[in-house]
C-alpha cells in the first residue's frame, strides 16, 4: 500500500511544494490586504501586531542581553524578560486602542419633563406623547454613542491593509513552521517528503522556526490569557472562582459531614449535626432498609440546599460588588489592569505546564523536543531545561 508521501514524491509534488505553498500564501496575503484596505486600520484586528511586537521585542532583547547563569537563573531571567515585553506591549496596545479603536456605548440622557425626547434623537414609546410629567418629571432615555466608525481615509485604509496582511502572515508562518519542525524532528525527514527541507528557502525558514517559533507561541499564549483577563476583570474572575469552587466544596462538605466522626459528637460545636442526623433517622423510620445510611444522605441533601441558598446570596452580593466596580472609570480600569497582570502570571504558569508535559515525553523517549529548539531560543530553551531537570528528578 502506497503511503501519502510516496504518492506525492511520485507525482513530483514534493519538489514543487515550496512553490505551491508560496503561491497559496501569496493569494491569501493579497486577499488579506484587500479586506484590510476596505475595512481600514481602526476596524482591522490588531492581534498580529501585538504578537509580533511582543515576540520581536523579546527576541531582540534576548539576543542583545547575555542570559547566563545556572538552569534556574536562565529560566527566571528569560521568563521575566518575556513578561516585561508582554506587559509593555499590552500597555501600548491599550493606550493606542483607547484613541484609535472604534467604540460604541450606551449613553444615558437626562431629559426634562417639558422637553420632547425626540429632540434628543431618542427612542420612546407612543404613550410618551401624552405624558404630563406629574409622576416623573425627569424621564430618561438611552442612545448608542459611536466613535471611530466613520469611513477611513486613504492612509487608514493603507495601514489597515498592512495590518491585515501581518495578521495573516504570522498565522501562515506559524502553520508552515510547525509542519517543517514536525518533519525535521520525526522520521519523515528520512522519507521522500524530507526532500523539501533541502530547498534553500525552506532551510532558512526552518532555521528561523527553530529560533523563534516556540518562543513566539509561548508569548502568544500568555498574551491571549492576559487579554482574556483584561476583558473579564478581577472582580468577575474572583466571583466566578469563588462561586464555582465554593459550590463544589460546599456540596462535598455537606455530604461528608453527616458521615464524618463530627456527626457523632453529642456536645460542642457540632452537636446540631448529630441532632439533625438523628431527626432525619426518626423521619425515615426504623422500617426503611439502610435507614442509618439513608438518613445521613438525607441530612447531606438538606444541608446542600441550605448551602446552595447561601451561595446564591453570596453570588448576588459579589455581582453587586462587580457592578459597583464597573460603574466608575477609575475602579474599572484598576480592576482590569490587576486582572490582566494576574492572568498574565496564569498564562506563564500554563506555558511552564505545557513545557513540563513535553519534558515528560522526552524523558520517556516519546518525542525529542530538544531537536526543534535552537540554542538562540532563550525562552524555550530556558524553560525546557528547567522543567526537564525537574522531570528527571521526579520521574523514574
Amino acid at each position: 500500500m502506497l503511503s501519502l508521501h510516496s504518492i506525492l514524491a511520485a507525482a513530483g509534488i514534493v519538489e514543487k511544494m515550496p512553490m505551491l505553498i508560496g503561491g497559496v500564501a501569496g493569494v491569501l496575503l493579497v486577499v488579506a490586504f484587500i479586506v484590510g484596505f476596505l475595512k481600514g486600520f481602526r476596524k482591522v484586528g490588531w492581534s498580529g501586531l501585538v504578537w509580533v511586537t511582543a515576540g520581536g521585542a523579546f527576541l531582540l532583547i534576548a539576543r542583545t542581553i547575555d542570559i547566563n547563569g545556572n538552569t534556574t537563573e536562565k529560566f527566571v531571567k528569560a521568563l521575566l524578560i518575556a513578561l516585561g515585553c508582554i506587559a509593555a506591549t499590552l500597555v501600548l496596545y491599550g493606550v493606542l486602542a483607547r484613541f484609535l479603536r472604534p467604540r460604541a456605548r450606551w449613553v444615558k440622557d437626562n431629559v426634562n419633563g417639558d422637553t420632547s425626547l425626540a429632540e434628543y434623537g431618542l427612542e420612546f414609546e407612543p404613550e410618551y406623547l401624552a405624558y404630563d410629567g406629574e409622576d416623573d418629571p425627569r424621564p430618561y432615555g438611552k442612545r448608542l454613542y459611536k466613535t471611530g466608525f466613520n469611513p477611513p481615509n486613504f492612509a487608514g485604509r493603507l495601514l489597515g491593509g498592512i495590518a491585515c496582511v501581518l495578521n495573516v502572515a504570522v498565522i501562515i508562518w506559524a502553520v508552515v513552521s510547525v509542519l517543517l519542525l514536525g518533519i525535521n524532528a520525526t522520521s519523515l525527514s528520512k522519507m521522500n517528503i524530507g526532500l523539501v527541507l533541502k530547498n534553500a528557502a525552506v532551510a532558512k525558514l526552518l532555521e528561523f522556526a527553530q529560533f523563534a517559533l516556540l518562543d513566539g507561541l509561548s508569548i502568544g499564549l500568555v498574551i491571549l490569557v492576559a487579554k482574556k483577563g483584561y476583558e473579564t476583570g478581577l472582580m468577575n474572575s474572583l466571583r466566578a472562582i469563588i462561586v464555582s469552587l465554593g459550590s463544589v466544596a460546599a456540596v462535598a462538605g455537606c455530604f461528608y459531614l453527616p458521615f464524618s466522626p463530627l456527626a457523632s459528637q453529642e456536645s460542642g460545636l457540632f452537636y446540631f449535626l448529630h441532632n439533625f442526623v438523628d431527626r432525619c433517622t426518626v423521619a425515615l423510620g426504623n422500617k426503611v432498609p439502610f435507614a442509618n445510611i439513608l438518613s445521613r444522605i438525607l441530612a447531606g441533601a438538606c444541608l446542600s440546599i441550605v448551602a446552595g441558598i447561601l451561595m446564591f446570596l453570596l453570588n448576588l452580593l459579589l455581582k453587586k460588588c462587580c457592578r459597583l466596580v464597573s460603574a466608575n472609570a477609575p475602579t474599572r480600569i484598576v480592576d482590569k489592569i490587576l486582572s490582566c497582570a494576574l492572568y498574565m502570571i496564569i498564562g506563564a504558569a500554563i506555558c511552564v505546564g505545557v513545557w513540563f508535559i513535553l519534558a515528560i515525553l522526552e524523558h520517556y523517549g516519546l518525542f525529542n523536543i530538544s531537536e526543534v529548539i535552537s540554542e538562540w531560543a532563550h525562552l524555550s530553551r530556558g524553560v525546557f531545561n528547567f522543567v526537564k531537570a525537574l522531570a528527571d528528578k521526579l520521574l523514574p
